[in-house]
């Protein structure tokens, strides 16, 4: 337990700094210079970008997704970076894009919530990625981030996995954990990819079902894959 203790603040240590020494004037990719923004424009023309929302319908459920670009080129490159690599800066870049996504699509929320990895997950990794972003975007727009659903259960990867088999792979594996504060409350879910919609679905009616009043989901990227 004290092994874990320590690298969890080893990664907000890391986080931070790498933020704070990051060379704000370079873009985190291709390292050439730019002026008052996150991404040069260069790299910024290489990603797909996803217009208005779609659904996730299953059962007696419609969750609005929205997905701020295709998983291609430098948005999966950039998720990537930050969820195996400790590249925080990325992640900055991420929540930054992802802020600018709700505001130009107008939703409107009391609480940014994530989905939620396993303690075992989360000990090996050192951080939650989706937790992270949560908090960039939390810290950009001035809304509270909750955490608000726990995983129990050891999942395999979704890599790989069709999607009858990714939706069997996650069933009964979220938990709500704050219940008093979600109630009749508009929630924003974030992850960082969605494919099937899977886990972002299982996840956003754990919380419907325990008193939420609107979910939307918000990802960084979308996968066919």
């Amino acid at each position: 337990m004290g092994n874990g203790i320590i690298k969890y603040l080893k990664n907000i240590v890391d986080a931070v700094l790498s933020i704070i020494y990051s060379e704000r004037d370079e873009c985190p990719l291709c390292k050439a210079y730019m002026e008052e923004s996150f991404l040069c424009q260069r790299c910024l023309n290489k990603i797909n970008f996803i217009t208005g929302s779609f659904s996730i319908k299953r059962e007696d459920y419609s969750f609005k997704c929205y997905s701020l670009a295709n998983y291609s080129d430098n948005i999966a490159h950039m998720i990537i970076r930050l969820k195996y690599k400790k590249d925080f800066q990325c992640g900055e870049v991420l929540g930054h894009l992802l802020s600018k996504k709700i505001i130009e699509s107008g939703i409107h929320a009391h609480y940014l919530t994530f989905v939620p990895m396993t303690k075992k997950a989360i000990k090996k990794r050192g951080y939650n990625q989706s937790e992270y972003l949560a908090k960039v975007v939390g810290k950009y727009l001035d809304i509270p981030v909750i955490k608000s659903l726990s995983k129990t259960k050891d999942t395999l990867d979704q890599i790989g996995l069709n999607s009858s088999e990714r939706w069997n792979n996650v069933h009964d594996s979220f938990y709500i954990y704050n219940k008093n504060k979600i109630n009749n409350k508009k929630i924003i879910l974030i992850d960082d990819v969605i494919t099937t919609g899977a886990t972002a679905y299982n996840c956003a009616k754990e919380l419907m079902n325990n008193g939420a009043k609107e979910i939307n989901i918000l990802t960084v990227a979308k996968s066919n894959v």
